[in-house]
C-alpha cells in the first residue's frame, strides 16, 4: 500500500481553485506526519480541511470505470460535532444531528462543516445555504456568494468558505 497526500479547494471564484497531490508515502503514519507539516504552509494554512490521505494498492489500478469513475449510489460523510451526511441517488442527501434524527434533506452537491453550522449549494439552482447545528435549520438562503460569506461573518465569525463536493 502507498498513502497519497493531496490538497483538493475549490471556491466560487475559479483562480482561488486548488487541486494538487503533494507527495506519496510508504505508511499512513508518515502520511500523517506530511499532513501535519504541509498544514503549516503558507499554501494550505487555514485551508488543512481541505488537505486529504487516500490509500493505494501498489502496481492495482486505481482508475478502471473510464473518464468518471462510477460513484456509489448512497454513502456518509462524518462531520464534525457527530453530525452526518447520507448521500443517496441523484445528489439526494439527509442530513443527520449527532443523535442520528434527520434535520434536513435536499438536493445538494456541494457542502462545508463548521462547528457551528453547516453550509449547502446546490450548483443546478444557485441556491446556498446555512444550516444551524444548534437550532437544527435554515438561517440563512441566498444566491450570492458574498452575501453568504457576509451572513457567516456576522453570526459566526467564519471568515473562509470553501466547498467541499458531494459525489
Amino acid at each position: 500500500m502507498i498513502y497519497e497526500l493531496g490538497f483538493s479547494y475549490y471556491d466560487d471564484n475559479p483562480e482561488n481553485d486548488d487541486n494538487v497531490i503533494i507527495a506519496v508515502y510508504s505508511s499512513y503514519k508518515q502520511a500523517e506526519a506530511g499532513l501535519k507539516k504541509f498544514a503549516q504552509q503558507p499554501r494550505f494554512k487555514e485551508k488543512e480541511k481541505f488537505l486529504y490521505i487516500c490509500e493505494r494498492k501498489i502496481n492495482e489500478a486505481f482508475w478502471t470505470e473510464g473518464f468518471w469513475p462510477a460513484m456509489p449510489s448512497y454513502f456518509k460523510i462524518e462531520l464534525l460535532e457527530g453530525y452526518i451526511i447520507d448521500k443517496y441517488e441523484d445528489n439526494y442527501i439527509e442530513i443527520l444531528d449527532e443523535k442520528g434524527e434527520k434535520m434536513y434533506e435536499g438536493n445538494f452537491h456541494d457542502y462545508t462543516d463548521y462547528k457551528q453550522c453547516i453550509c449547502l449549494r446546490n450548483i443546478t439552482t444557485g441556491w446556498m445555504y446555512c444550516l444551524d447545528k444548534q437550532q437544527k435549520n435554515i438561517q440563512y438562503k441566498t444566491k450570492n456568494f458574498k452575501n453568504l460569506l457576509y451572513f457567516l461573518l456576522e453570526k459566526y465569525e467564519i471568515k473562509k468558505l470553501g466547498w467541499r463536493s458531494i459525489f
